[in-house]
């Protein structure tokens, strides 16, 4: 069974942070880069006729409506009693998100993603094609396995997940 990611993750914190740091982000970029990646984040939940949609060809849905993609990975694995292969560079999320998560000192896996859909289906490609022609940004990030390890690989380098993140 595949996981597939339906948004962008870290937008959410991205806006919060670009926010609540405007005064030290401005000495670090152009308000040109700023304005120009605030307005290119796209958070929002999900319609209804896509979730309805979504949930037909899925196996499990989650829909994060607060915290990160970490949190919803390891509660996917908790609820299914599996565990998960998530390839990081397989993750969707944008330039302006990642640097707003590194003047946060967080981690965009970390950090809120708020408005993503965590799926866990066996028709992964064919949903990925039907919301990439609707323009809905989505990603096949991973798979379930039938042990308990819950791990992000980005290489040679695998990291564990181990629950509600705490940065």
């Amino acid at each position: 069974m595949d996981i597939v990611l339906i948004g962008r993750i870290a937008e959410c914190a991205a806006l919060n942070t670009a926010r609540e740091k405007k005064g030290e982000l401005a000495k670090l970029y152009p308000s040109s880069y700023l304005l120009k990646g605030i307005s290119a984040l796209e958070v929002e939940f999900a319609d209804k006729d896509l979730l309805m949609d979504a949930l037909r060809q899925s196996l499990y849905m989650q829909v994060i409506s607060e915290g990160s993609l970490s949190e919803a990975l390891w509660n996917t694995g908790e609820e299914l009693g599996k565990g998960l292969r998530v390839n990081r560079d397989d993750i969707p999320v944008a330039q302006f998100a990642i640097e707003m998560a590194e003047a946060d000192g967080r981690d965009p896996v970390r950090s809120d993603s708020t408005g993503c859909v965590i799926c866990v289906t066996e028709k992964a490609g064919e949903m990925c094609a039907d919301l990439r022609s609707k323009g809905i940004p989505c990603a096949v990030i991973g798979y379930m396995t039938d042990d308990n390890d819950r791990c992000l690989i980005s290489g040679d380098v695998k990291s564990f997940l181990t629950g509600r993140d705490k940065s």
